[in-house]
């Protein structure tokens, strides 16, 4: 059940072909029933100062106050992230 009036903006950077990123992104998709989670995807490799930014770092969620989750993204961190960030 998505919770209406709930609706979260978070953008993720990633890389393609990265096993972690993915996994990140399976999480992320995982809380979709519970939240109305819009996602911007951003590829690294696209542009030469997001790579050099993020390319030790990814997957990274980026979210709409300004906090960031890296790396190795823990489940309850994530959803703490979703809850402090709700429209």
């Amino acid at each position: 059940m998505v919770l209406y009036g709930a609706m979260v903006k978070v953008t993720l950077y990633y890389k393609e072909g990265c096993w972690l990123c993915d996994t990140a992104e399976e999480m992320l998709n995982g809380l979709k029933l519970k939240y109305d989670i819009h996602i911007n995807k951003v590829d690294i490799e696209s542009n030469d100062e997001l790579y050099e930014l993020y390319r030790y770092d990814i997957p990274v969620f980026e979210f709409i106050d300004g906090s960031n989750l890296y790396g190795r993204i823990k489940k309850k961190e994530l959803i703490d992230n979703l809850e402090q960030n709700r429209e």
